[in-house]
């Protein structure tokens, strides 16, 4: 995709703010007129579902071409194709209360800038291990 996608001039990006930090991307993306464009739109969903679970995420912000940002607000709605994400972001983020919201902004300054925070893991591996399945292992 990169390769095919390196001379086109519209970028997509986003920010996926969480309670103390704030993941962002940046992808070329084709043109709004032409076929290709759909395949972006694709991409740029999946790319945001996989930042969503690596990083947590009570938000999503993004900015670009019109048309890729309303069909990712509707992927990314109750009812849309990433519904799951959706509803299960607020219980994971500790916020259950708080819905997970999707907003199109008109400047790329409205983005929040990256901000990785550090986690402290525990390092005792004695003792019981905790594993869950989302339901998502059978793709």
């Amino acid at each position: 995709y990169l390769e095919a996608a390196k001379d086109c001039e519209d970028k997509l990006e986003w920010a996926l703010v969480r309670a103390d930090g704030v993941a962002r991307y940046s992808l070329p993306v084709f043109s709004e007129k032409s076929k290709e464009s759909r395949i972006s739109s694709y991409l740029a969903g999946v790319l945001i579902q996989e930042m969503i679970w690596q990083r947590s995420a009570s938000e999503l912000m993004l900015h670009g071409p019109a048309k890729i940002c309303k069909a990712l607000k509707a992927a990314y709605s109750k009812g849309g194709a990433y519904e799951f994400e959706v509803m299960s972001m607020p219980n994971v983020c500790g916020t259950p209360d708080k819905p997970f919201v999707v907003t199109i902004v008109e400047n790329l300054s409205d983005l929040p800038e990256n901000k990785d925070s550090p986690q402290v893991c525990g390092k005792d591996a004695n003792g019981c291990r905790l594993a869950f399945d989302l339901s998502k292992s059978d793709i």
